[in-house]
């Protein structure tokens, strides 16, 4: 039995060998130096397959490049509002510029649109369905400025009655509203140092002896990368649900900017 096992191994890797020295008899052997091609189809299909594959993936690529910058540039769709739409965000900006940034977005419910800030303490985003129904609709577009001083008179008064929790205010909030006239808040609040607010204290006092926008500016900004800061972002859609949402907030849980996870 095992002279007929061995026997039969013997003839299988004779049978290989001759199949390889057929295989390989009509090649060319690369010379001293040369690089031997990388498949057994010949030197020059290994080329042409190269370079058909470097083509392929440099048009994967650029395709793949395109869809991830439009998708950077989708959520901002102002563009497309028609001319009507377009003077009447004019005239918003306009009228409430000096408290107001509004942007025009393709979807209040991106994650993207909760980051939109400008230079203003709120934010309003309006959908494009929803600016040209407002520009379209003097009683309705008033409706619209109304929620939205509401929301902010909420959020002021929340604010001031200490609803937040000592050392947190409002470090942002957005306003959204989609094509149905829904909207939603998204507010980010922050708790600072003591320190910090020490120095906020002094930034307000120097804001009201100079009376200068520039410093208001530096002010809603300064400390922004302070190691004692904390901060959350909420989202809700009443009055209810955000104070609801903050009474929830554990800061002893949260991280301070900067502070590194604990291993």
């Amino acid at each position: 039995m095992a002279n007929t096992i061995g026997s039969n191994y013997s003839m299988y890797q004779k049978t290989l060998g001759q199949v390889g020295s057929k295989k390989d008899a009509g090649k060319k052997k690369p010379a001293e130096g040369e690089k031997k091609p990388d498949t057994d189809f010949g030197a020059d299909f290994g080329v042409q397959l190269s370079d058909a594959g470097l083509a392929a993936l440099a048009a994967q690529r650029k395709q793949e490049a395109e869809k991830e910058d439009n998708k950077e540039t989708s959520l901002i769709s102002e563009d497309k509002l028609s001319d009507k739409a377009k003077d009447f965000l004019a005239k918003l900006r306009e009228k409430y510029g000096d408290k107001y940034d509004f942007f025009a977005v393709s979807s209040v419910d991106d994650p993207r649109a909760t980051h939109l800030t400008g230079s203003k303490a709120y934010s309003v985003l309006l959908t494009n369905d929803e600016i040209e129904k407002m520009a379209n609709d003097e009683e309705y577009a008033e409706e619209v400025m109304k929620k939205v001083e509401s929301a902010v008179d909420m959020t002021k008064r929340i604010e001031e009655k200490g609803e937040l929790g000592e050392g947190v205010q409002f470090k942002h909030i957005s306003i959204s509203f989609d094509g149905d006239g829904n909207m939603k808040l998204f507010a980010e609040l922050e708790k600072m140092s003591d320190q910090q607010r020490e120095r906020m204290e002094k930034m307000k006092e120097k804001r009201a002896e100079e009376k200068e926008k520039a410093e208001q500016a530096k002010d809603k900004d300064d400390g922004k990368d302070d190691p004692g800061v904390k901060r959350v972002r909420l989202e809700a859609a009443s009055e209810e649900e955000l104070l609801e949402k903050i009474a929830g907030i554990n800061w002893d849980e949260i991280r301070a900017l900067g502070e590194k996870e604990e291993e």
